[in-house]
């Protein structure tokens, strides 16, 4: 029997990488995974694939992690994946993952998103990242607030989500 995958999408300044050392030391058996952990320095094997101009690239990087996370699964580990916010045809059954699977939303509000992504020298990434939130926002009901709570605080959250979803 497949584990059950828990897909934790964010759009850019959510709060993912800040919220992944957390969920490592707490997993405590879960398979934690973040989508860009692959790559280095935004590419794979020179690749250049995490920047908008490489969106052709993305399906077959996207199917790359899919390969991953199925070797995990079934060997009957469960896996939290933390990933994009997805389009809206991915959250359809079957679409891309193979059940079971659940989503869920690591969102803060927008003027910290764009706060958090000056902060780190990306200003051109807000307007993108502003359409991407609100997508995740009207597509995943369960959410997730990386604003005002320490990130092991959040990451306590999300893992008794992914636990109990199991």
């Amino acid at each position: 029997m497949n584990g059950t995958l828990h897909l934790l999408a964010g759009a850019p300044g959510a709060g993912k990488t800040t919220l992944l050392p957390h969920l490592l030391r707490a997993a405590d058996g879960l398979v934690v995974m973040d989508m860009d952990e692959l790559l280095e320095d935004g590419a794979l094997l020179g690749v250049r694939i995490a920047a908008p101009e490489a969106a052709p690239v993305w399906p077959a990087y996207d199917r790359l992690w899919g390969r991953v996370v199925t070797m995990v699964r079934r060997a009957g580990h469960h896996v939290l994946l933390t990933c994009p916010i997805p389009d809206p045809d991915e959250l359809a059954p079957g679409a891309r993952w193979e059940a079971p699977v659940r989503w869920g939303l690591l969102d803060c509000p927008d003027a910290e998103r764009a706060r958090r992504l000056h902060e780190r020298g990306e200003p051109e990434a807000v307007g993108g990242a502003l359409e991407d939130a609100a997508q995740g926002r009207a597509l995943i009901p369960t959410v997730f607030s990386s604003h005002g709570a320490a990130p092991a605080e959040v990451a306590a959250r999300v893992l008794c989500w992914a636990r109990t979803g199991s």
